[in-house]
């Protein structure tokens, strides 16, 4: 049986779609993923098939729902597994073509609040939210087509209670674990794939700021790209010497540096409902690397930490608040130890990868109807 997974703004090698979910079903099924990239190209690895088109700018976004719509239709799977509200209405109208596809939704995010705020902008919330309204109406209306809904937190699935979804969370793989006891290189370590405002960058800096009275060489290591110019307020605040920039990682030089630091940081702040209500892979990742974790009190974060004693949570705001998390784990080296293995074990014992991919193969198996042998 042939899978397709379609996406429109998710990369061909992401850590959920391609390491986690397309290895998974590779093992059982035919699997191609159809992907925006710089240019079109297809490879075969792990014995999944990727297949690019090349991405359009946002404004032609449109382009990008053509050509994904074009190479999906030359698929002919069974089943089309989509990852955003565009690549689902694809899916809809090549199931109404072909008649005899069934359609998974795979749902990352708060869509209505991702879209509004992430993608047009709006930064105002009285315009948002008709804004979001409607996105809400329109993604509500396309997933009646879905014959499986998939979430990442119970948060993000609440909109879909009524249609039934299944939580398969954004575990990690126990394969890219680094070594928890490697030497250390810094105090704390920043990661994420595009770092924006919202990630708490002046605020972390200026926690630092205050850490460096008794800390004077404090290092913050910041793994990933950053979207916006932190240069200016890194010189402001006097920090040059204190922040490491690695830039974009490979998955196992990421796990790497990852755990060389002494703390994970995340201060994501409310400045939209995804935001809010996100379970970021980040936390995850800190703590499969043994390390403890300084977060933002939220919702779905405050479950895992606070079920796990994997860290520390902060009012993402309060500048004192996030320094006085660092100092404690500094100057309590044992206690930040005992967390980050809390946190490891964690992990191991119930929210990895290994364990999880078994509810998304269930999922595969109702669908289609196969009997388990």
């Amino acid at each position: 049986m042939k899978i397709c997974m379609l996406t429109t703004t998710h990369t061909p090698r992401d850590i959920r779609i391609f390491h986690k979910e397309a290895k998974t079903l590779s093992k059982y099924f035919d699997i191609t993923i159809i992907a925006p990239d710089e240019k079109e190209w297809r490879e075969v690895k792990n014995n999944v098939r990727m297949v690019t088109f090349r991405r359009a700018r946002k404004t032609l976004h449109f382009l990008n729902l053509f050509r994904l719509f074009r190479n999906g239709m030359r698929e002919n799977a069974c089943v089309y597994h989509c990852h955003e509200p565009d690549s689902l209405l694809v899916a809809i109208i090549i199931k109404i073509i072909k008649k005899n596809c069934k359609i998974i939704y795979d749902v990352h995010e708060h869509w209505p609040s991702e879209i509004a705020y992430g993608w047009f902008k709006i930064k105002t919330k009285i315009l948002r939210r008709p804004f979001e309204f409607l996105v809400d109406l329109i993604e509500r209306t396309m997933v009646k087509f879905a014959d499986g809904v998939i979430v990442v937190s119970e948060s993000v699935g609440e909109r879909f209670r009524s249609k039934g979804y299944t939580l398969i969370e954004n575990a990690p793989l126990l394969s890219f674990s680094a070594n928890p006891e490697s030497l250390k290189d810094s105090d704390l370590v920043l990661m994420g794939g595009d770092l924006q405002s919202f990630h708490g960058l002046e605020e972390i800096l200026s926690a630092m700021l205050e850490v460096k009275k008794s800390y004077p060489g404090i290092k913050l290591k910041i793994v990933g790209n950053i979207k916006i110019d932190i240069k200016n307020i890194i010189i402001e605040k006097n920090l040059t010497d204190n922040v490491i920039f690695t830039g974009f990682l490979p998955l196992e030089d990421m796990y790497r540096e990852i755990s060389k630091a002494k703390a994970g940081i995340i201060i994501l702040k409310n400045e939209y409902y995804n935001s809010y209500i996100g379970l970021p892979n980040k936390l995850f990742d800190y703590m499969l690397c043994g390390i403890p974790v300084i977060a933002s009190d939220f919702p779905e974060i405050r479950r895992v930490v606070r079920k796990a004693r994997c860290g520390i949570l902060v009012n993402p705001t309060d500048i004192k608040e996030i320094a006085e998390a660092i100092l404690y784990l500094l100057n309590n080296p044992e206690i930040a130890r005992k967390m980050g293995l809390n946190g490891r074990m964690f992990i191991e014992r119930e929210m990895n990868w290994e364990k999880i991919e078994e509810k998304l193969l269930r999922v595969y198996k109702e669908i289609l109807s196969i009997k388990n042998n």
